[in-house]
């Protein structure tokens, strides 16, 4: 498991941003980024704070996307990080695929104490419906 596989959103976005005279982006600066390409909206510098300070909040698409637009990140693995940190649920590969082994990249979300090995049913669903294989 890399560290990207565990990251949490705050994780993601405190990394990136921080204090005054860091040299990284202030929250001010990064919410002038944050903008929601499907719906334009724009989190605070203090939503955006608290997020990445660990702290509950209301989380939503135009939210996640807003914060993927802010760093320039995939939204799939703003989306992953956001699942892991508000909702507790993992995000990976059940196949462990090695990076650029397969065109296809399948993720399962699933608790955190599981793994492909625990998921016979989804390997095996998976695996038919690559195959093309019907139930019918």
């Amino acid at each position: 498991m890399t560290p990207r596989d565990t990251e949490t959103l705050a994780d993601l976005m405190s990394e990136r941003a921080g204090k005054r005279g860091s040299g990284l982006p202030t929250w001010e600066q990064v919410a002038q980024r944050a903008v929601d390409p499907v719906t334009d909206y724009r989190p605070s510098p203090n939503l955006l704070w608290k997020v990445a300070s660990g702290q509950d909040v209301k989380i939503n698409p135009p939210l996640v996307r807003a914060i993927a637009a802010a760093f320039s990140l995939p939204l799939d693995r703003v989306q992953m990080a956001a699942a892991r940190q508000f909702i507790g649920l993992q995000v990976d590969d059940p196949f462990d695929t090695p990076v650029g082994e397969d065109d296809a990249v399948v993720r399962v979300a699933h608790a955190p104490d599981r793994t492909g090995d625990n998921m016979p049913a989804t390997k095996e669903f998976l695996r038919r419906a690559a195959a093309g294989e019907d139930d019918g």
